[in-house]
Protein backbone atom coordinates (compact mmCIF):
# COMPACT_ATOMS: atom_id res chain seq x y z
CA UNK A 1 0.00 0.00 0.00
CA UNK A 2 1.50 3.04 -1.12
CA UNK A 3 1.06 6.33 1.22
CA UNK A 4 -0.79 9.23 0.25
CA UNK A 5 0.51 13.18 -0.25
CA UNK A 6 -1.52 13.56 3.05
CA UNK A 7 -0.35 10.61 4.93
CA UNK A 8 3.26 11.32 4.44
CA UNK A 9 2.29 15.30 5.56
CA UNK A 10 0.81 13.66 8.31
CA UNK A 11 3.45 11.51 9.43
CA UNK A 12 6.40 14.03 9.02
CA UNK A 13 3.95 16.22 11.81
CA UNK A 14 3.94 13.60 14.16
CA UNK A 15 7.58 13.13 13.60
CA UNK A 16 8.30 16.27 14.26
CA UNK A 17 6.01 16.37 17.26
CA UNK A 18 8.23 13.75 18.57
CA UNK A 19 11.31 16.52 18.92
CA UNK A 20 12.51 16.46 15.45
CA UNK A 21 12.44 19.50 13.50
CA UNK A 22 14.75 19.32 11.34
CA UNK A 23 13.89 19.06 7.83
CA UNK A 24 16.26 16.89 6.49
CA UNK A 25 16.27 14.66 9.44
CA UNK A 26 12.33 14.21 9.10
CA UNK A 27 12.86 13.28 5.73
CA UNK A 28 15.59 10.71 6.59
CA UNK A 29 13.59 9.02 9.52
CA UNK A 30 10.63 9.12 7.69
CA UNK A 31 12.34 7.13 4.41
CA UNK A 32 12.72 4.42 7.08
CA UNK A 33 9.32 4.75 8.91
CA UNK A 34 7.07 4.92 5.76
CA UNK A 35 7.92 1.50 4.65
CA UNK A 36 7.10 -0.19 8.24
CA UNK A 37 3.77 1.87 8.46
CA UNK A 38 2.76 1.02 4.40
CA UNK A 39 3.48 -2.97 5.76
CA UNK A 40 1.03 -2.14 8.92
CA UNK A 41 -1.52 -0.85 6.90
CA UNK A 42 -1.34 -3.09 3.86
CA UNK A 43 -1.70 -5.92 6.92
CA UNK A 44 -4.49 -3.98 8.75
CA UNK A 45 -6.48 -1.62 6.39
CA UNK A 46 -8.99 -0.22 8.90
CA UNK A 47 -6.16 0.29 11.28
CA UNK A 48 -5.55 4.16 11.47
CA UNK A 49 -2.01 6.24 10.70
CA UNK A 50 -1.90 7.57 13.75
CA UNK A 51 -2.21 4.31 15.01
CA UNK A 52 0.34 2.74 12.73
CA UNK A 53 2.79 5.36 13.52
CA UNK A 54 2.40 5.27 17.08
CA UNK A 55 3.21 1.21 16.83
CA UNK A 56 6.13 1.40 14.43
CA UNK A 57 7.66 4.26 17.22
CA UNK A 58 7.22 1.74 20.17
CA UNK A 59 9.04 -0.89 17.88
CA UNK A 60 12.05 0.92 18.87
CA UNK A 61 11.97 0.91 22.36
CA UNK A 62 11.46 3.50 24.95
CA UNK A 63 14.16 6.17 23.18
CA UNK A 64 11.88 5.90 20.43
CA UNK A 65 13.30 7.59 17.80
CA UNK A 66 16.27 8.80 19.15
CA UNK A 67 18.85 6.34 18.49
CA UNK A 68 18.02 6.47 14.65
CA UNK A 69 17.69 10.35 15.13
CA UNK A 70 21.59 10.12 16.04
CA UNK A 71 22.52 8.01 13.74
CA UNK A 72 20.90 9.92 10.89
CA UNK A 73 22.04 13.35 12.12
CA UNK A 74 25.94 12.07 12.54
CA UNK A 75 25.14 10.82 8.53
CA UNK A 76 24.17 14.22 7.24
CA UNK A 77 26.99 15.72 9.05
CA UNK A 78 29.11 13.17 7.52
CA UNK A 79 27.72 13.81 4.26
CA UNK A 80 28.61 17.63 4.70
CA UNK A 81 31.88 16.86 5.54
CA UNK A 82 32.53 14.54 2.20
CA UNK A 83 30.56 17.25 0.34
CA UNK A 84 33.23 19.84 1.30
CA UNK A 85 36.25 17.64 1.07
CA UNK A 86 35.07 16.75 -2.74
CA UNK A 87 34.19 20.07 -3.81
CA UNK A 88 37.78 21.29 -2.28
CA UNK A 89 39.31 18.52 -4.67
CA UNK A 90 36.71 19.64 -7.70
CA UNK A 91 37.81 23.15 -7.30
CA UNK A 92 41.39 22.31 -8.52
CA UNK A 93 40.63 20.24 -11.65
CA UNK A 94 37.43 22.09 -12.59
CA UNK A 95 37.24 25.89 -14.54
CA UNK A 96 36.34 27.61 -11.17
CA UNK A 97 39.85 27.28 -10.76
CA UNK A 98 39.61 30.40 -12.63
CA UNK A 99 38.05 32.66 -9.80
CA UNK A 100 40.41 32.02 -7.27
CA UNK A 101 43.20 33.05 -9.85
CA UNK A 102 41.88 35.97 -10.78
CA UNK A 103 41.37 37.20 -7.22
CA UNK A 104 44.74 36.39 -6.58
CA UNK A 105 45.63 38.35 -10.26
CA UNK A 106 43.73 41.52 -8.84
CA UNK A 107 45.42 41.68 -5.25
CA UNK A 108 49.09 41.28 -6.75
CA UNK A 109 47.76 44.27 -9.10
CA UNK A 110 46.83 46.06 -6.52
CA UNK A 111 49.76 45.30 -3.97
CA UNK A 112 52.08 46.95 -6.66
CA UNK A 113 50.16 49.68 -8.51
CA UNK A 114 47.51 51.15 -5.76
CA UNK A 115 48.03 52.96 -3.07
CA UNK A 116 46.28 53.10 0.31
CA UNK A 117 45.87 56.48 2.03
CA UNK A 118 49.24 57.21 0.21
CA UNK A 119 50.88 54.06 1.44
CA UNK A 120 51.92 51.28 -0.38
CA UNK A 121 50.02 48.13 0.54
CA UNK A 122 51.69 44.52 0.31
CA UNK A 123 50.10 41.87 -1.14
CA UNK A 124 49.37 40.05 2.37
CA UNK A 125 47.72 42.65 3.62
CA UNK A 126 45.46 42.72 0.42
CA UNK A 127 44.21 39.29 0.99
CA UNK A 128 43.48 39.89 4.66
CA UNK A 129 41.57 42.65 3.55
CA UNK A 130 39.89 40.58 0.83
CA UNK A 131 39.38 37.69 3.26
CA UNK A 132 37.82 40.13 5.91
CA UNK A 133 35.29 41.64 3.45
CA UNK A 134 34.50 37.78 2.08
CA UNK A 135 33.72 36.72 5.63
CA UNK A 136 31.31 39.84 5.86
CA UNK A 137 29.50 38.96 2.51
CA UNK A 138 29.72 35.11 3.72
CA UNK A 139 27.65 36.52 6.94
CA UNK A 140 25.05 38.39 4.65
CA UNK A 141 24.70 35.35 2.70
CA UNK A 142 24.19 33.06 6.11
CA UNK A 143 21.70 35.42 7.14
CA UNK A 144 19.74 35.84 3.93
CA UNK A 145 19.08 31.95 4.15
CA UNK A 146 19.14 31.19 8.10
CA UNK A 147 15.41 31.56 7.79
CA UNK A 148 14.62 29.07 5.22
CA UNK A 149 17.46 26.95 6.44
CA UNK A 150 17.51 26.69 9.84
CA UNK A 151 15.61 23.93 10.51
CA UNK A 152 18.25 22.01 8.55
CA UNK A 153 21.09 19.72 10.28
CA UNK A 154 23.05 20.70 7.52
CA UNK A 155 22.83 24.13 7.96
CA UNK A 156 24.36 23.86 11.47
CA UNK A 157 26.69 21.36 10.62
CA UNK A 158 28.18 24.30 8.44
CA UNK A 159 28.85 25.76 11.49
CA UNK A 160 31.87 23.64 11.70
CA UNK A 161 33.17 25.01 8.26
CA UNK A 162 33.26 28.59 9.93
CA UNK A 163 34.85 27.29 12.80
CA UNK A 164 38.08 25.96 10.64
CA UNK A 165 37.76 29.50 8.92
CA UNK A 166 38.23 31.57 11.97
CA UNK A 167 40.61 29.45 12.96
CA UNK A 168 42.81 30.02 9.73
CA UNK A 169 41.66 33.48 9.76
CA UNK A 170 43.19 34.14 13.39
CA UNK A 171 46.42 32.42 12.03
CA UNK A 172 46.79 34.61 9.35
CA UNK A 173 46.38 37.68 11.19
CA UNK A 174 48.72 36.47 13.78
CA UNK A 175 50.94 35.48 10.94
CA UNK A 176 50.40 39.28 9.04
CA UNK A 177 53.01 40.67 10.80
CA UNK A 178 55.39 38.68 10.09
CA UNK A 179 54.45 38.39 6.10
CA UNK A 180 54.78 42.20 5.98
CA UNK A 181 58.60 41.77 6.31
CA UNK A 182 60.06 42.43 2.81
CA UNK A 183 62.69 38.95 3.11
CA UNK A 184 60.19 36.49 3.87
CA UNK A 185 62.27 33.64 4.98
CA UNK A 186 60.54 30.23 3.33
CA UNK A 187 63.61 28.08 3.83
CA UNK A 188 62.44 25.03 6.05
CA UNK A 189 63.90 26.15 9.51
CA UNK A 190 62.41 26.98 12.41
CA UNK A 191 62.12 30.55 11.93
CA UNK A 192 59.97 29.93 8.82
CA UNK A 193 57.60 27.72 10.45
CA UNK A 194 55.23 30.72 11.11
CA UNK A 195 56.05 32.31 7.86
CA UNK A 196 54.46 28.41 6.19
CA UNK A 197 51.86 28.70 8.90
CA UNK A 198 50.52 32.20 7.61
CA UNK A 199 50.41 31.20 4.15
CA UNK A 200 48.91 28.29 4.55
CA UNK A 201 45.71 29.45 6.51
CA UNK A 202 45.83 32.50 4.21
CA UNK A 203 45.21 29.96 1.32
CA UNK A 204 42.98 28.25 3.36
CA UNK A 205 40.62 31.10 4.15
CA UNK A 206 40.80 31.75 0.51
CA UNK A 207 39.64 28.85 -0.72
CA UNK A 208 36.85 28.20 1.94
CA UNK A 209 35.49 31.62 0.30
CA UNK A 210 34.85 29.60 -3.32
CA UNK A 211 33.56 26.45 -1.21
CA UNK A 212 31.33 26.87 2.17
CA UNK A 213 28.15 28.39 0.22
CA UNK A 214 28.41 25.64 -2.94
CA UNK A 215 28.77 23.18 -0.13
CA UNK A 216 25.73 24.16 2.20
CA UNK A 217 23.98 24.19 -1.03
CA UNK A 218 24.86 20.98 -2.15
CA UNK A 219 24.24 19.51 1.14
CA UNK A 220 20.70 20.82 0.99
CA UNK A 221 19.77 19.44 -2.14
CA UNK A 222 20.17 15.67 -1.04
CA UNK A 223 17.85 16.31 0.98
CA UNK A 224 15.71 18.21 -1.76
CA UNK A 225 15.97 15.27 -3.96
CA UNK A 226 14.33 12.98 -1.04
CA UNK A 227 11.99 15.40 -0.33
CA UNK A 228 10.96 15.32 -3.98
CA UNK A 229 10.52 11.30 -3.98
CA UNK A 230 7.76 11.78 -1.47
CA UNK A 231 6.16 15.17 -2.47
CA UNK A 232 5.48 13.41 -5.81
CA UNK A 233 4.17 10.10 -4.36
Amino acid sequence: MKLSPSQIDTLKKLISYKGYPEIDLQYEILDHVACKVEVLLEEKPDMKLDDAFRKVHGEFGIFGFSDLAESYTKSIERRYRRCFWEEFKALFTSYRIIYPIIVTFILYWLSVNFKLFGEQVSLPLWGGVYIIGAAFILLGFYLTVSKGLKNYVSYRSSGNSFAFFNLMMQISIFGMRRLENPYYNFDFSPQSILTWLSVLAISACFICIFLIPRVLNRSIAETKKLQAIYEAA
